[in-house]
């Protein structure tokens, strides 16, 4: 009797592994299809990727000839100002440029995407992460192209790797936000209409205050939760952290007068002594890169969390459940 009670609990078993297995195996199939088809329109594009590409790096190159300061063979010190305004407008033009581009497809999208979600052909599960897989290496390459044309024309102090590791996040972040966006409206048009402002307040916010940061000037409860929400401030406090941590102003040929002259009039870069002195008067003396890269990270994954309960969730009241019978 009792070898009987155990090989029944072990053909049990069996079924369930067997079940288990199938469940995951046809999972895995729709995950291919859905990622075969995202790769698809994406190479077909081809317009848009070349249209994307020569943005990335006619970008890259009008930037660097507007902050000429930011140079190999210019004053250190004449550029402070700069190099924050060239490092923010990158992270502003990136983000943007990425949040608009999955907040349209994506919408597009959406409607399609429902009809076969009630059809039972997959989940959203398994639709967000093709679409993941399919769309973010494509994004991230843009900006590292953007990235590496920028370090290369300019004189930015951050090595090409961060400064490329750090714009290829803050794109993957971006990305999220337009899946998320997208994920609970109906239409390329509401897609829009929610996004825009978004990014415009994400970007208000996350812009960093050249008068300085006092001790005396914390944000309230809803304004701080909007900085924590900013995939553009974590991304350009990453990048002045990166450049000005343990810079040191050298001096030059007109000497000491001659390089106090080229330090900034006004504001919280005035009078600085050195890189630490820049980050401390900005408010971030004590923030470390790797930090402020991580907070990108964990961003990113909300968001494609609220991707996924949008996809889950928030089904179109318009969609006639006849039609998908």
């Amino acid at each position: 009797m009792a070898g009987d009670g155990v090989k029944e609990r072990l053909n049990s078993f069996s079924y369930l592994l067997r079940t288990e297995l199938r469940s995951i195996s046809n999972s895995a199939r729709r995950f291919g299809a859905l990622f075969l088809r995202s790769w698809r329109q994406n190479i077909r594009n081809t317009h848009i990727i070349f249209l994307r590409l020569s943005g990335s790096i006619v970008q890259a190159c009008l930037f660097a000839s507007i902050f000429t300061s930011v140079r190999d063979d210019k004053s250190l010190t004449k550029s402070i100002a700069d190099r924050v305004a060239l490092l923010t407008y990158g992270v502003i033009n990136m983000s943007i440029m990425a949040l608009m581009k999955t907040l349209d497809l994506f919408a597009k999208e959406r409607n399609v995407v429902m009809r076969e979600q009630m059809r039972s052909n997959y989940y959203s599960l398994e639709y967000l992460l093709a679409k993941v897989f399919a769309e973010i290496p494509l994004d991230s390459f843009f900006a590292l192209v953007f990235a590496a044309i920028l370090k290369r024309l300019t004189g930015l102090r951050t090595s090409m790797w961060t400064l490329i590791k750090t714009y290829c996040a803050m794109t993957v972040t971006s990305v999220s936000l337009g899946f998320a966006v997208g994920s609970v409206t109906s239409s390329v048009e509401s897609a829009m209409s929610l996004g825009v402002p978004i990014i415009v307040i994400f970007m208000v916010v996350g812009v960093i205050n050249p008068s300085g940061v006092g001790d005396d000037d914390q944000p309230n409860l809803v304004m701080k939760w909007l900085k924590t929400a900013s995939p553009i401030k974590w991304a350009i406090e990453a990048l002045v952290t990166a450049e000005f941590r343990g810079m040191e102003f050298e001096e030059s040929d007109r000497g000491r007068w001659g390089q106090l002259l080229d330090l900034p009039k006004m504001g919280a870069l005035a009078m600085v002594k050195d890189g630490d002195n820049v980050l401390r008067n900005l408010g971030l003396g004590k923030a470390e890169y790797s930090d402020l890269l991580e907070k990108l990270g964990v961003l990113s994954g909300v968001y494609l969390f609220i991707s996924w309960l949008g996809l889950t969730f928030f089904l179109p009241s318009f969609i006639d459940t006849e039609e998908v019978q």
